[in-house]
């Protein structure tokens, strides 16, 4: 019981992302086009985090270690590609190295809306999560709203530190520049509690016998869930790299995990003195003691419980997921003789069925009486759902019974739902099935975001039977991730196009008019006089006159024109197809629109403006140039108070 809490911990904090695949072994099929890439490309350089123990860090020798390193060289063994490690870097020249094709592959990197723009994902294969330590005495603490007014030590330039003082404002943050220097300051009484991820508080207390210092409780589940990040520019690698990852055996995933944080050592058990049946030998093995500096160790039992969904998952993953051999016939000349009377036997299989009934109900109350966060259902081989757990209704608002009898009127027409019947087939087919979102109604009809993790199920003849399937409700976290798609091409203040969407649509624009030989114009904006606005009124007053001159730019432009603010003042125009003659009467329309004071409570805000032009191709050819000249123009307008300019220079 010992070992499969801590699998629950490791399933639930920890950390390798098990490879979906049967216990046989995968066959990597590169297809015809891959192998002519990788020929071109035997080399690939990759960037590890540096400082990051177990998962990625440089060792006393100066090399990278860990997790993620032996990772990437069991990959090595399974493709025909030498990874090259990069020097150490920051992870702004990270990426600076990636856009500039100086390294092809980041090792371990979250897959986030914005990342997107730079570099291909793989499904993730590492997951880490945050905990709470603190020392051993401490009873105080024990979850994350325990620590206000405590000292606590983080590390600054991590992605989780920014939002550890957003939630708990009234902590005193303790910055330090290393995990083990977060770990020593709660061991030193110079913090109260460090926040850190668990598998590097595991190695690092070992490493530095830690001894006390204690696991508190989590701070976050699956904080960050790893990927492997290719470079943009080459998506055929990151099919690769996928594939390659899907090689790797649970066996080979758990070697690798376990030699950097190794499962505790299973607790000897005892059983009570019974005679045992003259025919059956009974082999008991005990363990090796336990190490006592080893706080993880005394801590499963908690850890059983918080690990719940991880301790499903698992068994799920253990029991489930691949097809079971046939049952060997125990009375067969190839197994081993039995010699116990039908009697015994039969007691035998009946005291066996009573104890797998008996786990079986455990697992379902601990399923049930978890509610907060997800529930459970499972399908039959016709994808008919036969059984729901009542957390249904905390999430979704449906009683058990109404879910089962509604749900597949209850999916909407988004999108993404189309892949869903493809994806559970898949399923039933034992073949790889990532984690999949759907939008549905709930009881109150407002659209909420599920993402589902699926598995077969399988009898004892190896045959699948069904899916079972854990729904987690992440309707805040797609409207996040869609937030931060949408800021990443708009301004946040006015709503209109930054100055990425506009280069966006600037250089397919240049495509098109290329192609159709037309012409097509750029107007840069800037409002004279904005700055006395804000010195005289107050900034609130300079955001209302930007939102104004946002809405009626957008009232001026066609729905085939884009109007950006570029920050400050500024503000451009994209006229596809537009002609000397359509830019003039705009920038006419413009000075007139905007030379008028725009109503602010009891007052007026007054402020002029000044555009330049630039034509496509007169001015220009490409989308750099043509936005330099539009600048240009714009400060000659601005110098001769012209309003408007074609023109550069005097």
């Amino acid at each position: 019981m010992c070992l499969l809490a801590n699998s629950a911990f490791a399933g639930t904090s920890t950390e390798l992302r098990s490879s979906s695949q049967t216990s046989a072994p995968y066959s990597l099929e590169l297809s015809a086009k891959e192998k002519v890439w990788l020929a071109r490309h035997k080399t690939i350089r990759v960037a590890f985090d540096d400082s990051l123990p177990p998962y990625s860090f440089v060792d006393q020798n100066g090399k990278f270690s860990g997790i993620a390193v032996d990772i990437f060289n069991a990959l090595s063994q399974k493709l025909p590609i030498r990874f090259e490690h990069q020097p150490r870097k920051s992870w702004n020249q990270i990426y600076r190295a990636v856009a500039e094709r100086r390294t092809d592959i980041v090792a371990t990197m979250v897959d986030r809306p914005e990342r997107r723009l730079l570099f291909n994902f793989t499904h993730p294969y590492l997951t880490k999560s945050l905990a709470i330590i603190t020392r051993k005495n401490d009873t105080a603490i024990k979850k994350p709203s325990d620590l206000a007014g405590k000292t606590v030590a983080y590390i600054l330039n991590y992605q989780y530190a920014e939002g550890i003082k957003k939630k708990h404002p009234s902590i005193k943050p303790h910055v330090v520049k290393s995990m083990r220097e977060c770990l020593q300051s709660v061991s030193t009484k110079k913090a109260d509690a460090c926040i850190t991820f668990v598998g590097t508080a595991s190695y690092l207390q070992t490493e530095y016998r830690l001894s006390d210092i204690k696991f508190a409780g989590f701070y976050e589940r699956r904080t960050a869930d790893e990927s492997i990040a290719v470079r943009g520019d080459w998506p055929i690698l990151a099919g690769i790299m996928q594939k390659g990852l899907d090689a790797l055996s649970e066996a080979e995933m758990n070697a690798i995990y376990f030699k950097w944080v190794p499962p505790p050592a299973v607790a000897p058990v005892v059983a009570k003195e019974s005679p045992a049946p003259k025919s059956i030998v009974h082999t008991i093995k005990t363990a090796p003691p336990r190490r006592e500096e080893n706080y993880w160790l005394s801590t499963w039992p908690l850890l059983a419980v918080v690990g719940v969904v991880g301790l499903w998952t698992l068994r799920v993953r253990l029991h489930h997921r691949h097809p079971v051999p046939p049952p060997q016939n125990p009375f067969s000349p190839d197994s081993q003789t039995v010699t116990a009377s039908p009697n015994d036997f039969e007691e035998m299989l009946l005291k066996r069925a009573t104890e797998l009934k008996n786990r079986d109900t455990r697992f379902r109350n601990l399923i049930e009486n978890q509610s907060k966060n997800y529930f459970f259902f499972q399908c039959d081989k016709q994808s008919k759902i036969t059984y729901v757990s009542p957390s249904v209704s905390a999430i979704l608002g449906y009683n058990p019974e109404k879910f089962i009898s509604t749900f597949q009127n209850r999916i909407t027409d988004h999108p993404e739902n189309i892949r869903i019947s493809r994806l559970l087939e898949l399923c039933r087919q034992g073949k790889p099935c990532p984690p999949y979102a759907l939008e549905v109604y709930d009881s109150d009809n407002e659209r909420r975001w599920l993402e589902i993790t699926s598995e077969p199920v399988y009898d004892e003849f190896g045959n699948c039977i069904g899916v079972d399937c854990l729904v987690f409700e992440i309707t805040k976290r797609k409207q996040e991730d869609e937030r931060l798609i949408w800021l990443s091409f708009h301004d946040e203040l006015t709503g209109l196009a930054n100055r990425r969407m506009l280069v966006d649509r600037l250089q397919q624009s240049i495509t098109m008019a290329h192609r159709s030989r037309v012409s097509l114009a750029v107007l840069f904006l800037d409002l004279d006089g904005f700055k006395s606005v804000n010195d005289k009124m107050g900034h609130a007053a300079g955001d209302y006159a930007l939102k104004e001159v946002a809405i009626k730019l957008s009232g001026i432009v066609r729905d085939s024109d884009t109007a950006a603010r570029l920050g400050g003042d500024e503000f451009a125009l994209l006229l596809p197809d537009g002609d000397e003659a359509a830019a003039t009467a705009v920038a006419k329309k413009i000075v007139d629109t905007l030379n008028k004071p725009i109503a602010y409570g009891e007052t007026s805000i007054q402020f002029g403006v000044s555009i330049g032009i630039a034509l496509y191709p007169r001015h220009a050819t490409d989308s750099d140039a043509l936005l330099h000249y539009a600048d240009a123009s714009m400060y000659y307008a601005k110098q001769k108070r012209l309003g408007y300019s074609f023109q550069a220079e005097s």
